[in-house]
């Protein structure tokens, strides 16, 4: 079973005390992965968050018909970081794809048993949907950073 230790270093679960930790282990799954497996991809229904428990996991972005790269990645998530958190924004719809980077072992939670949990206790649900949001703001900034990064690079050389 997954130890709160655990659960406690995640982002997703910061500031959340040992009872709350204790409730949410209660809906987490843990699920092995192989390099280069893809664990979900781009534009699929999704109901599960997913925190990496250990390896790593590439988000990449897929082109439609063409095969996947390393070029396509967008960000990488390591130990106690969280992805997969369009299960949590209508239309639950993923944005990229993600693929094991390496062989990784990944906690799924389902979505409606996270809801049901909010439901009985509403502290542990706004804990977490706040922290959700800093973890997508964040990422939002960095692939941002990136592309002025690239864009600037690329207009170094465009004349």
């Amino acid at each position: 079973m997954l130890s709160i230790d655990f659960l406690e270093k995640s982002e997703l679960f910061k500031g959340l005390d040992d009872d709350q930790l204790a409730a949410v282990q209660t809906c987490c799954q843990e699920k092995e992965f192989r390099r280069g497996e893809m664990i979900f991809g781009k534009d699929q229904s999704v109901g599960d968050l997913y925190i990496v428990a250990e390896g790593q996991v590439d988000l990449r972005f897929d082109m439609p018909g063409r095969p996947t790269s390393d070029k396509n990645t967008i960000s990488s998530v390591s130990e106690a970081a969280v992805f997969g958190w369009s299960s949590f924004v209508p239309p639950y719809k993923t944005t990229l794809s993600a693929y094991c980077a390496k062989n990784s072992r990944v906690v799924l939670m389902k979505r409606e048993e996270l809801l049901g949990l909010f439901e009985k206790n509403p502290r542990i649900g706004y804990v977490v949907t706040s922290n959700l949001s800093k973890v997508v703001g964040k990422r939002f900034h960095r692939i941002q950073d990136e592309i002025v990064s690239r864009r600037g690079h690329d207009m170094m050389f465009d004349w």
